[in-house]
């Protein structure tokens, strides 16, 4: 038996940050957008002008989280408060902030994650999924 297994490509990242670039801009907020294959691996990066170094480290993080874990961050951050441990707060790398969304396709494999980092939680969120509806048709 072969897997057919796709993969995000340079284009839709691309594509991806010049939407998340856009609502940000339009809501005059200075976002960090980093965006990772699957396995983690920087795919695409982008700093918009007047953020700082926290909000660079924390776009790369937020999109880590999702691209190891297929779920948004701040999904993953209710789950963790439901449990009684609070487990996810163990895990090195791991970011419970809403911004960081996995990518998967319609047929459910999933090929990368964003992060956005700059604004609040809820904005740096609205941001990501701006990116993700603008690969919506390539997925």
């Amino acid at each position: 038996m072969t897997l057919t297994v796709k993969a995000l490509s340079l284009a839709m990242a691309g594509k991806m940050a010049d939407a998340a670039e856009e609502l940000a801009a339009s809501k005059n907020l200075k976002v960090v957008i980093a965006i990772m294959d699957e396995h983690g691996n920087l795919k695409y990066f982008r700093r918009m002008d007047g953020n700082n170094l926290v909000s660079v480290r924390m776009a790369q993080l937020k999109a880590l989280t999702s691209a190891s874990i297929p779920i948004s961050t701040k999904a993953l951050a209710e789950r963790n408060e439901k449990l009684v441990n609070r487990p996810y707060l163990a895990v090195p790398g791991i970011v419970l902030l809403g911004g960081g969304l996995p990518i998967i396709t319609r047929d459910g494999q999933h090929i990368g994650a964003i992060g956005i980092s700059g604004a609040n939680p809820e904005l740096d969120e609205l941001c990501a999924e701006a990116g993700l509806e603008a690969i919506a048709e390539d997925l």
